[in-house]
């Protein structure tokens, strides 16, 4: 069991790369962070997510037609901090006794509002600052700071060779007031260091694209609902089909502000992989609420729960995943 625990670990970590991880967390807008983070917990320890807890007040009766829509005004920057809290068992079968691996991933990033473009989008630059990994479980225990070049033993030190160099990377995202994402443009030197497998630019433009947060075109009252549907390709694990439906719940006073409040609900189906290796998604419930600051035009915060049971076949072994995962983030606009 502790050789196939190993390699599992080893394959979770090396079969996508961070950059995959980060664009799903913090591309997304706040809430379809879970839609991928799906690919990247299966395979990986590393996604992220945001801090944000807030007390919440009572939702007002908002029946009245009203936009959506985001602001992006120029030099704006705001604070965005990604929290995830994954709790993960493991096994190969029903005689092997139960793996725990348990990771907390705090990520701290910062969006600059650079460009107005003629037809209404935006260029917005978004910067990775800090990332903190920690780690764990009967084989593990450690912690990653970027901010913190202190050696790491065993396979903390693998984690922290790919993370690490994370810190200070750029991503230049073109988008418009619904949150439809129209470009990603990654510079070179950010490239270099943070898409070390040489993902194409192609391919985190239809992450991104995928993942954003992205209001329907027309006004929206109470009850009104809309959804984005996508597939990804995850090469020989088979492909992941992910529906996402939200619905407008109106608006609610939380700390003295108004926001608007946006249930997400998201459904994920496997189909068959390309060889003997594959992932089986037995069982999956994933929702999450967003706030939204509709004066601001910014997300306030996003709380997602997922829990999902896989069958997992890799290199001749069959490993069972049993998931729990506590998705937080939190925009903040600086004056």
């Amino acid at each position: 069991m502790h050789e196939l625990f190993n390699g599992a670990l080893d394959w979770q970590w090396r079969a996508h790369s961070p950059i995959k991880r980060i664009f799903h967390s913090y591309l997304s807008l706040g809430i379809c962070i879970m839609n991928l983070c799906v690919r990247f917990r299966f395979q990986s320890l590393r996604a992220s997510m945001l801090i944000a807890i807030f007390f919440v007040g009572f939702p007002s009766l908002c029946f009245a037609q009203k936009p959506l829509a985001w602001q992006f005004p120029k030099d704006r920057v705001i604070d965005v901090a990604m929290e995830q809290d994954t709790k993960m068992k493991l096994t190969g079968s029903a005689s092997t006794p139960i793996r725990d691996i348990n990771t907390l991933q705090k990520t701290d990033l910062i969006w600059t509002v650079l460009e107005g473009r003629p037809d209404g989008s935006v260029i917005v630059q978004q910067a990775i600052r800090r990332i903190v990994l920690e780690m764990k479980s009967q084989n593990a225990n450690f912690v990653i700071d970027t901010d913190n070049d202190q050696p790491i033993a065993g396979v903390g030190e693998i984690m922290a060779k790919e993370i690490r160099p994370l810190a200070g990377s750029r991503f230049f995202v073109t988008t418009n007031k619904n949150g439809e994402i129209l470009d990603v443009k990654i510079p070179d030197d950010s490239s270099k260091k943070a898409n070390p497998d040489g993902l194409a630019e192609a391919g985190l433009r239809e992450i991104a694209v995928n993942s954003s947060l992205q209001f329907p075109n027309k006004l929206v009252n109470v009850g009104d609902t809309w959804q984005k549907q996508f597939e990804l390709d995850m090469r020989t694990f088979g492909k992941l089909n992910v529906s996402t439906t939200y619905q407008y719940l109106g608006e609610e006073l939380v700390a003295g502000q108004t926001l608007d409040k946006i249930r997400a609900t998201t459904a994920m189906r496997a189909s068959d992989p390309k060889d003997n290796s594959g992932l089986k998604l037995s069982q999956q419930e994933s929702a999450g609420t967003i706030w939204f600051n509709n004066a601001q035009g910014c997300i306030e915060r996003c709380e997602y729960k997922q829990a999902m049971t896989m069958d997992v076949q890799q290199a001749g072994q069959q490993i069972k995943q049993i998931v729990n995962q506590d998705l937080k983030l939190k925009f903040t606009l600086r004056p």
